[in-house]
């Protein structure tokens, strides 16, 4: 059984170390995943308002460990991707790969 539409292996992040980009995976039927893109937050966050599911993976050798389910919050005026609040700390999208610029 599938379950996510999507998982997010690894994030992106400014200098004030907000999220601005995510590896996406898509989730095939039987829990498999494609390669990760690059994509924008605001993407991922448009995906959840399409109602497609999210999940965090991390890597444990040797394989991926299914993590938590990703949400929208709202905070102030702004949207944000976050883990859902009962989620152990392991499964936050700050324990994803920080991913970092090709230079």
């Amino acid at each position: 059984m599938k379950s996510a539409d999507y998982f997010i292996s690894g994030v992106w992040k400014d200098s004030s170390e907000r999220i601005t980009d995510v590896l996406l995976h898509t989730v095939t039927d039987t829990n498999s995943f494609h390669l990760g893109v690059k994509t924008s937050e605001l993407n991922a966050i448009n995906l959840l308002k399409q109602k497609k599911t999210i999940k965090t993976i991390t890597w444990n050798y040797p394989g991926w460990n299914i993590g938590a389910n990703v949400i929208v919050a709202n905070i102030g005026s702004n949207e944000y991707l976050r883990t859902v609040p009962n989620a152990t700390a392991k499964d936050n999208l700050d324990n994803s790969i920080n991913m970092k610029p090709i230079r």
